[in-house]
């Protein structure tokens, strides 16, 4: 494991916590009343660059610091992102086929993360499927990621460097 890699991870998924808390909380930038995951692009961004466990972490720990400064249940987004990272992880060698792959990546993982989000929380008692809004709260989001993810991917790739190869592969 590179610890350089998991620290500038860890620092990476605050600020984008805050810029997301920030910047597209309630009552802020939400455009047609959604705004886009920018800690889920960070989370999976980041977890191109380090091992499995510690982008598990990162995906659960951005999730969690989501719920603890939103008005979601608690482990919820939390819950929402660790399955969102561990399905990108089964993925991740196809970030090197380009960014339409990736892009299509970011999209279809937002979907999980979200759909999930809703179907569980329904589960514990939010309203989550009854409002008219919950298409539009689900799509949505997943390509306003796009742009982010354009901003954001190469930026990490930056401040983390390389990518190890990870595999039996030289």
């Amino acid at each position: 494991m590179r610890s350089r890699a998991v620290g500038i991870s860890l620092l990476l998924v605050f600020v984008a916590v805050v810029v997301q808390t920030a910047v597209f909380g309630d009552g802020r930038i939400n455009p047609f009343g959604v705004s886009p995951s920018v800690v889920l692009v960070v989370v999976l961004a980041c977890a191109r660059y380090v091992d499995s466990e510690p982008a598990i972490l990162l995906g659960f720990t951005g999730g969690m610091l989501l719920d603890l400064l939103g008005g979601a249940p608690l482990g919820l987004w939390a819950m929402a992102y660790t399955v969102a990272v561990y399905v990108g992880l089964r993925f991740r060698h196809r970030a090197d086929d380009g960014p339409v792959v990736v892009g299509m990546g970011v999209v279809m993982l937002t979907l999980v993360a979200n759909a999930l989000f809703v179907i569980v929380g329904t589960l514990f008692g939010e309203r989550f499927l009854s409002s008219t809004a919950v298409i539009k709260n689900i799509i949505v989001p997943a390509f306003y990621n796009l742009p982010v993810a354009a901003v954001v991917f190469p930026r990490v790739t930056r401040r983390i460097g390389t990518r190890r190869r990870i595999g039996w592969s030289p």
